[in-house]
């Protein structure tokens, strides 16, 4: 259809639409090259020099003087206070992603054209359609869990899920001016209802818009949450529905738009579905037997949490990724991503997973029956299980001068092999090198602060042999030569915005605070024999020197749970903290950042209300010491994972 003298036609708005998109890509590639240079070089220097983290070059300050004022802003959330209760709205840095893509597609829609008159509503009305079915292969190229984009831009397909919904919501919002638009014409002559009577297109329209909204309708958490199989199953077949209804509604010149996600997401499943059938049938893999090739064993660890191992795992995987498992025999016809909570080193797939509802609820009965008699029966011989996976990226943390790591409850289970990760660089028996173009072994990481948060003191048992062994690594490091640090506290609070499913925590200040390593022993062994007389585990610890007891008062007593002091000695390092009430955040971040030689990373996990406040600390922190701005402040990076299905 040809538009009117001097309006782009529906076609080049087309062309304009995916130069922007492309652009926008394309800088995050280059972002994406940029760091991986940028981590080249780091490493290779490190054994030279101690400040390697630190940038030298005029372009590399340039670089990280921009990086640390996009942190700065894209980072916060503003906060908001409802009945004593502190809510956050979504980050600056992917709400203004957002405004970007609505005012692209609004300008794509209406350029050219005034709405006020009668004679262009039609027109307004087609490009808006044109604009709209343009969009669909943007959004099943960031639905993939194969993804390409995610590739070449170094971002899991988990952190392109939020995009991918809310673009979805854009085509539904693009596609509601091409109908309001016809629907003004056809109102003003009093013509709707003979339209849509007796046109056919405009019925396979309808159609196809009711699908598209049903899709968005059901997508959004609190429905996508009540049975995520089921969402899924709907969601493809809804996806479905909607290619063929829009297919028999557009004219035959806008039908590649829907032959190209097609292609990309028959490109996915089959990929998938290709690593799939290796992974999980043992003739491929030498050391398994039977008809699949792995086997788990699900043990129970407290009230709520199952610990899943899988022994001698056909699959190759990096600190920080996660898995689908499914285990049809015990939970059918269901599979969840579950963090992996060990490394390679220790040739087992391990996962921690908390009993909900569904298939996790059925894991945890399933191994209080594998284990009649607790954690010290028999070991079970375990079930088939099917795997899907990893998936995840994480920028390399080697790279940064110092890592602070803060978790909340099963947030642990990213956190902690990162961390074991990272002592296993230090001993220069990490990862080995993939290829040719990767960097050698080593770290230029100088201290690790590790935080965990947990609702119970009994918790730390999920890896009590995992903190000790790393508190014992690096003292020999330490002992050989070595000039590094680690170190550990655990806080025990009731609170449930850190460490729950909860979107709510109440706001920290920052002040410094700073404690030998030897004091830590000191106060870890008093707490143990401190009487607890009141509830303190709400409270906020400013200062670790304090000493804080720790009270259970969270806890439901069961056998699993009520033995934990007594056996702590001789399960947990004295080094490590161990703290009644929370933590401030914005103080552990600035006392690393005041030492810090280099950029620093943080890395949080947990509920969204503790992930938005440590990213508030972060960008607050940054600002106030002037992050690469003449002051000399080192930048500082945050990585967030939160609770939830991607």
């Amino acid at each position: 259809m040809s538009m009117a003298a001097g309006v782009p036609g529906l076609f080049y708005m087309q062309q304009i639409f995916w130069a922007f998109v492309g652009t926008a890509i394309g800088v995050a590639v280059i972002a994406n090259g940029l760091n991986k240079i940028l981590y080249h070089q780091r490493i290779s220097a490190a054994r030279d020099n101690p400040t390697a983290a630190k940038p030298r070059s005029l372009f590399f300050r340039i670089h990280a003087t921009t990086a640390a004022i996009v942190r700065e802003y894209g980072y916060y959330s503003l906060p908001v206070s409802i009945r004593k209760t502190q809510i956050y709205f979504a980050p600056l840095g992917p709400s203004t992603i957002l405004a970007g893509y609505l005012v692209l597609i609004i300008v794509c829609s209406f350029y050219g054209f005034n709405t006020e008159d009668v004679l262009q509503w039609e027109d307004v009305g087609y490009r808006a359609g044109y604009v709209a079915i343009c969009q669909l292969p943007l959004v099943i190229l960031l639905a993939a869990k194969r993804n390409i984009i995610g590739y070449f831009t170094g971002i899991g397909y988990e952190r392109l899920a939020w995009l991918h919904r809310w673009i979805a919501r854009a085509v539904l919002f693009t596609v509601l001016i091409h109908a309001g638009f016809f629907l003004r014409e056809w109102g003003k002559y009093d013509y709707i209802m003979i339209k849509i009577k007796a046109d056919s297109i405009t019925q396979k329209g309808i159609a196809a818009g009711g699908v598209l909204l049903w899709i968005i309708v059901s997508s959004v958490a609190p429905i996508r949450g009540l049975s995520y199989e089921i969402f899924v199953v709907q969601h493809i077949l809804s996806w479905l529905g909607l290619v063929a209804a829009t297919y028999l509604h557009v004219p035959p010149e806008n039908q590649k738009w829907l032959w190209i996600p097609l292609a990309f997401w028959a490109f996915d499943r089959l990929v998938r579905a290709g690593y799939l059938i290796y992974t999980n049938l043992a003739v491929f893999h030498q050391n398994s037997s039977g008809f699949l090739s792995c086997k788990a064993t699900f043990e129970p660890l407290d009230d709520s949490h199952t610990r899943v191992t899988i022994n001698n795992p056909p699959v190759k995987w990096e600190a920080g990724q996660h898995l689908f498992l499914a285990c049809h025999v015990v939970a059918p016809l269901s599979s969840h991503p579950f963090t992996i909570s060990s490394i390679p080193s220790d040739g087992k797939i391990e996962f921690v997973v908390r009993a909900k509802k569904g298939a996790t609820k059925r894991f945890f009965k399933y191994a209080e029956k594998s284990y009649p008699g607790g954690r010290t029966s028999t070991r079970n011989p375990g079930r088939s299980v099917l795997i899907d996976g990893p998936y995840s990226r994480i920028r390399p943390l080697r790279q940064f001068d110092s890592v602070v790591f803060i978790a909340g409850s099963t947030g642990a289970t990213f956190t902690v092999p990162l961390m074991r990760d990272l002592v296993q660089q230090w001993k220069d028996l990490g990862q080995s090198r993939k290829s040719h173009f990767d960097p050698p072994p080593g770290a230029v990481t100088r201290y690790i602060r590790f935080i965990w948060v947990v609702k119970q003191s009994s918790s730390i048992n999920w890896f009590a042999s995992e903190l000790d062994r790393a508190i014992r690594d690096v003292d020999n490091l330490r002992h050989d030569g070595y000039s590094v640090n680690l170190d550990m506290s655990v806080y025990v609070t009731c609170d449930e915005s850190m460490t729950s499913e909860q979107t709510s925590i109440k706001k920290s200040t920052s002040s410094i605070s700073s404690m030998p390593l030897d004091e830590k022993h000191l106060i870890t062994s008093e707490i143990r024999n401190h009487p607890s007389t009141e509830c303190h585990c709400r409270k906020l610890v400013k200062d670790e020197n304090v000493i804080v007891p720790v009270c259970e008062c969270g806890s439901a007593s069961s056998s699993y749970t009520n033995s934990f002091e007594k056996s702590r000695s001789s399960i947990v390092d004295n080094r490590i903290a161990i703290l009644g009430g929370r933590p401030d955040v914005g103080d552990v971040i600035r006392g690393t950042a005041e030492y810090a030689m280099g950029e620093m990373a943080v890395i949080v996990c947990g509920p969204q209300g503790l992930v938005q406040c440590t990213r508030n600390a972060a960008a607050a922190i940054s600002d106030d010491r002037g992050v690469h701005k003449g002051t000399g402040a080192q930048g500082i990076y945050v990585h967030a994972e939160t609770f939830g299905y991607a």
